[in-house]
């Protein structure tokens, strides 16, 4: 696998996402930026014996990825610009606020992925987890509310209607045959605040026909 860094550095094995690391590009979390406490080695992958460089004492990184021993940063060695993994221990500690919402973001976001192979949407779920979702909307509209700018997705929603027709066989017997069409039936319409859903609603069109309209064949002309 490869990695992209900035700059034109590629790194391979830190594009590998594991479980029990929390990665901030993925929860729209701001940038965080840490000191080292001392000179460390920045590490090619969780392995020791991997090293690409070192920080110096007091030199500033960007924290990707956060994790219980180790954390993915991104930032510049003797060699140039990279990312990889350094001792969680040898970076200022985060603020113990801003770790709780991001393990908090992360479980969310786990919970989304669920919905997401499911087709469906819920509070709490970011643009991309929609459009992961149900794909892009069929169209958009803004809305000002007291809370502030909101902006809703409208998604088509269909259902299969039976439509029968009668006539008759090679024999001249009479019969019924059904076939089924797709039909808009209204909207899904999915509403978000700062970039999170914070209300999914269905909206019902009225039908002019009720489900199952019977189609009679014109009589033939003697």
């Amino acid at each position: 696998m490869a990695l992209m860094l900035s700059g034109a550095a590629v790194l391979p094995a830190a594009d590998t996402r594991y479980d029990d690391v929390i990665y901030l590009d993925g929860l729209n979390q701001p940038s965080l930026h840490l000191k080292a406490l001392r000179r460390t080695p920045v590490m090619f992958s969780r392995d020791l014996d991997s090293t690409i460089g070192y920080l110096a004492a007091r030199q500033t990184v960007e924290v990707i990825g956060v994790g219980e021993e180790q954390d993915v940063v991104s930032t510049r060695v003797a060699t140039g610009p990279v990312q990889g993994w350094v001792d969680a221990q040898a970076l200022e500690a985060p603020p113990a606020e801003l770790i709780a919402k991001l393990r908090a973001r992360a479980e969310q976001a786990q919970a989304n992925r669920g919905l997401i192979e499911r087709h469906e949407v819920a509070v709490g779920m970011t643009r991309g987890d929609v459009k992961a979702s149900l794909g892009r909307p069929d169209r958009t509209a803004g809305i000002r509310t007291r809370q502030g700018d909101e902006e809703q997705w409208f998604y088509t929603i269909y259902q299969y209607l039976p439509y029968y027709t009668r006539d008759n066989d090679a024999n001249g017997n009479p019969r019924q045959q059904v076939s089924y069409r797709r039909e808009p039936s209204g909207h899904k319409v999915v509403t978000f605040h700062n970039d999170e859903v914070v209300e999914v609603t269905d909206q019902q069109e009225e039908k002019q026909f009720a489900p199952g309209i019977t189609v009679l064949p014109a009589r033939p002309v003697n």
